[in-house]
């Protein structure tokens, strides 16, 4: 059948309907569906389908959910010289800021911890006011480890703002009332470390560091360091007032607001 617009509103029992109603309003949707009928025909003929590209943006956030795993914690050596031949190499590249020192050490091989390499690192990271040096939890180079690969900044320095801190040092911290020091710090316990990384926001690694849901995780904005421990898991957000006044307060709600 040949359908047409002019032909339906001219014939004798439609006219005085068209005559009443806004024929422009009824035109369009007579055209309207007059387009959803020929999709539907040249559909079932085999037409061409229509492909939808995602944004590049999605495929971004959509990579951001390929976390990359943290690694089973390890194990001690069977003897103190013993060192493992096979296996993924862990290494971590650190640097001081306030004295200029660094160290680059695997820390891990396969499954199994280095002790010499665990021992460099824990003086490497003993208290900045007193020098007192602690066994840190190993678990916390996984998870540093981890975050550099995630931001793939894999052997890349990592500049430590704060490492291990003594007891006297964390009290005389809060006392001063400069830092953000918490009355029981995962510091005290040598399983915290406060971290900048070249090249990297501090957003992306509070990011990075979230994913892995190893512990608690603290972001800095205003001083651009995230603090990054293998205690309980949670997390929070610090800035200074003039910062929230320009909107920071709202996301900081939304976190549990702890110290370090």
């Amino acid at each position: 059948m040949n359908f047409s617009w002019q032909r339906i509103t001219e014939s004798a029992p439609l006219a005085p309907l068209f005559r009443r109603v806004n024929t422009r309003l009824l035109k369009g949707v007579f055209l309207g569906a007059t387009a959803l009928t020929a999709l539907f025909i040249a559909n079932d003929a085999g037409a061409r389908v229509l492909k939808v590209h995602k944004h590049g943006r999605f495929r971004t956030l959509a990579h951001r959910f390929l976390a990359i795993p943290l690694p089973e914690a390890g194990i001690p050596p069977l003897s103190q010289e013993y060192v493992p031949t096979d296996g993924t190499r862990y290494e971590l590249r650190l640097t001081r800021s306030n004295d200029d020192q660094s160290i680059d050490v695997v820390y891990r091989i396969g499954d199994v911890y280095i002790p010499q390499a665990l021992d460099s690192l824990n003086a490497f990271l003993r208290d900045s006011h007193n020098g007192t040096v602690a066994s840190y939890d190993p678990r916390t180079f996984d998870v540093l480890h981890t975050i550099l690969a995630e931001v793939n900044h894999s052997g890349d320095a990592v500049n430590i703002l704060s490492g291990f801190r003594s007891q006297e040092t964390n009290d005389m911290l809060r006392a001063e009332g400069g830092t953000n020091a918490a009355l029981h710090s995962q510091h005290i316990v040598a399983k915290a470390l406060d971290i900048r990384v070249p090249g990297v926001s501090a957003s992306n690694l509070r990011d990075a560091a979230l994913s892995l849901h190893a512990g608690g995780v603290g972001y800095y904005p205003a001083s651009q360091f995230v603090h990054i421990d293998v205690g309980p898991v949670r997390q929070w957000a610090y800035a200074p007032r003039a910062i929230h006044r320009r909107g920071m307060r709202r996301h900081s709600r939304t976190w549990n607001k702890r110290a370090t």
